[in-house]
């Protein structure tokens, strides 16, 4: 039987904790599957196997770096003993900590394999930082059996920053369990207000993600202020919660758009909303990797991205080069539409538009206009969901643990 251990902090929450999730209750069932974490208590997603614990305490804060060390010398020991004793084929690490711990605790009983889901050195780095990044990560990541990347840019970054040998880095994007979703799509979230939100004959965009800076609200809302002089009916739903609702709200109110802007909180079931929605627009000033975009893509909705580090092209136009110059202007790709990243200035609602936001409003207009142009990229988000099925990525994974 092939024996295979996962690690990370918790299992409730955030992205890569979602994609673990996905890939173990993905896992062929002749398999072992064992999952360390911090903390019982922090098991939320769905999982297979068996849960094994740390027994730290569960923070709530953002963690100090007394808490960070604490965490990083616990699991290190904790791994070496489950490495000797277990006969793993291979132990899996997901973010920071977890990497380090597991390099640390060594690959002298199974193989030590790392999941990147972001850069570990952004070019706005000083060169101090630079410097200590190189020699850390470089040092830490070449003992390493395999590094696993969630994009191909991303991988370019290691190589380019850390010197790594080639065949060292992999990349496998995240699966999704397609299935799922479309059951999810099916039923009204639970509690939720807002369920005449969608008539017929009104042309609604929606968003999902946290109200935070990285996610580019305000930019999206400004430009909305632009698209409804064209399409005064057009909708935007806006899904999600965090720190920038206020500065958001009152923008829309500041522009008086409350007829055409709806804000519906946090739901955990998007995939309603994305499902009965004619376009999805991802307004990030920076990503990992957008989860979101793929989830919007196997619901079958139109989609537009600003072309931002990392990921989006890789999802809608994966023949373009991952690390290569972003669009200046609007560009209809094979899966979708990219356009200009926004500046991220917070402006106030008397302030022109800047030219990404133009461009922005251009592309919603145009496919809000364009039926057989929604009608097509509809069909493109079916056809790229069939490649990001779960049982295609998690195969991937089997081939790199046994090679």
């Amino acid at each position: 039987m092939s024996r295979v251990l996962f690690v990370i902090s918790t299992l409730e929450g955030g992205g890569a904790e979602r994609v673990l999730s996905n890939i173990v209750t993905h896992f062929p069932d002749n398999w072992y599957i064992d999952i360390l974490v911090n903390s019982k208590e922090s098991v939320k997603y769905p999982y297979k196997g068996n849960i094994l614990s740390l027994s730290l305490p569960k923070i709530e804060k953002k963690k100090s770096p007394l808490d960070f060390l604490t965490e990083v010398v616990k699991r290190t020991v904790h791994l070496k003993k489950l490495k000797k004793e277990n006969h793993y084929d291979a132990c899996i690490s997901f973010l920071p900590s977890s990497n380090i711990s597991n390099v640390l605790s060594g690959n002298k009983y199974c193989k030590t394999i790392v999941s990147i889901h972001s850069s570990v050195i952004d070019d706005r780095f000083g060169f101090i930082n630079k410097i200590f990044a190189f020699f850390f990560f470089r040092v830490l990541y070449i003992h390493t059996d395999k590094i696993v990347t969630v994009s191909k840019e991303i991988r370019a970054g290691l190589m380019k920053h850390l010197r790594l040998p080639e065949d060292k880095v992999d990349t496998i994007v995240n699966g999704y369990d397609g299935e799922w979703i479309r059951e999810q799509m099916k039923h009204f979230p639970d509690n939720e207000k807002n369920n005449n939100i969608f008539v017929k004959e009104q042309k609604t965009v929606v968003t999902v993600g946290r109200i935070v800076t990285p996610k580019g609200q305000w930019h999206l809302i400004r430009a909305f202020s632009e698209v409804v002089k064209k399409e005064p009916k057009a909708k935007l739903i806006i899904i999600g919660e965090g720190e920038l609702e206020k500065y958001l709200m009152e923008l829309v109110d500041l522009y008086g758009l409350w007829e055409n802007v709806i804000f519906t909180g946090y739901t955990d079931n998007p995939f309603w909303y994305l499902a009965s929605a004619d376009i999805f627009v991802l307004p990030s000033l920076f990503e990992g990797y957008p989860n979101v975009l793929i989830e919007a893509i196997f619901c079958g909705v139109p989609c537009i991205g600003a072309d931002v580090h990392t990921g989006v092209r890789e999802i809608l136009a994966p023949g373009l080069d991952a690390a290569g110059e972003r669009v200046k202007d609007i560009q209809e790709e094979e899966y979708g539409i990219l356009i200009p990243v926004c500046s991220g200035q917070k402006y106030k609602h008397n302030e022109p538009l800047e030219s990404a936001e133009q461009k922005m409003a251009g592309a919603i207009v145009m496919l809000l206009r364009d039926r057989e142009k929604r009608m097509h990229y509809t069909q493109k988000s079916i056809k790229r969901s069939e490649e990001l099925e779960l049982r295609v990525i998690v195969k991937k994974w089997i081939d790199i643990i046994l090679k």
